[in-house]
């Protein structure tokens, strides 16, 4: 009888951890990268509003239209006179863009890409100006940074 018991609560047991991973294993994210193409009568301001707008409406839809999802990134890129820059990315779970769609709270913007992409004040000399936050590009590994190096030994 005790073989019984031991053998029904390892089968409990194990039934429960496979509800428990399953149900953690349903949470899905999406990433999803958007492009603007922006000419040159566009204002800087209307890029990074047209970017928001999409970002909005691409969350809103990747919500509506995937039930499983719990969480949702979307970078926008713009592309002008060939360069192709981030301008920002939006990271939002389900429940709270349920509590406020507001995007800008869920955002964060490339500072250098007015710059990079080409838009310039007119009362600000490109000497002079400095961005106030630099893109954030995956660094490389460790090893590599250190590979390339001049003062790296690999005694």
């Amino acid at each position: 009888m005790s073989f019984h018991r031991r053998l029904l609560s390892a089968v409990i047991l194990v039934t429960i951890n496979f509800t428990a991973n399953v149900s953690l294993g349903l949470a899905e994210a999406k990433e999803t990268y958007l492009t603007l193409n922006s000419d040159d009568s566009q204002s800087f301001t209307g890029l990074v509003q047209q970017a928001e707008d999409l970002a909005k409406e691409s969350i809103a839809q990747e919500f509506q239209n995937n039930p499983e999802l719990t969480e949702v990134t979307a970078i926008v890129t713009a592309t002008r006179s060939r360069q192709r820059v981030p301008v920002l990315r939006s990271r939002v779970s389900r429940s709270q863009w349920q509590k406020d769609s507001r995007i800008e709270q869920w955002t964060r913007y490339f500072a250098d890409a007015k710059l990079l992409l080409g838009f310039r004040d007119s009362n600000v000399s490109p000497a002079n100006s400095r961005p106030s936050q630099t893109i954030n590009v995956p660094a490389p590994s460790r090893s590599a940074s250190r590979q390339n190096d001049p003062g790296f030994r690999d005694d």
